[in-house]
């Protein structure tokens, strides 16, 4: 992957960080007022002819963490989502070694069973070294730094 295009990024350092489209929405809770990237992955990074990609990205300036967001709207295609935020992830590498990476889908009405399937999804991101958090719209997450 090349350089992210400036139109795509937006600087941000407040202390709720929201993104939302299709009736989904997380927050991502920043105490420390750290600076973040938000980038916007899906139409600007990449485009149709791109491939599957995920909606947003959430880069931490200083420690290079990147937050991959899949937002669905209705009942959400779960293997979509999740065949969305792999093929991303696959395109973008981390900017630094020992960077956090998640992977969260986000769904406007409801929000996979925690069944055998799932187990096997987010065991499956494990793997590659990044965690999947499925949730339903409105959740939080804290950042950590």
């Amino acid at each position: 992957m090349n350089e992210i295009p400036a139109r795509c990024v937006k600087t941000i350092s407040d202390s709720l960080i929201v993104f939302s489209e299709k009736k989904s929405k997380i927050t991502f809770v920043n105490p420390n007022h750290n600076i973040y990237r938000a980038i916007q992955v899906d139409g600007c990074v990449f485009n149709a002819e791109d491939g599957h990609k995920c909606d947003k990205l959430l880069e931490s300036e200083e420690y290079a963490d990147q937050y991959f967001v899949e937002l669905k709207g209705g009942d959400g295609d779960t293997n979509k989502a999740v065949e969305q935020l792999k093929e991303t992830i696959a395109k973008m590498p981390p900017r630094l070694a020992g960077a956090k990476r998640m992977a969260f889908a986000v769904f406007s009405n409801t929000c996979p069973k925690n069944d055998t399937k799932r187990q096997a999804i987010e065991k499956s991101f494990n793997i590659k070294g990044i965690s999947i958090k499925f949730c339903r719209t409105g959740e939080t997450y804290q950042l950590e730094r």
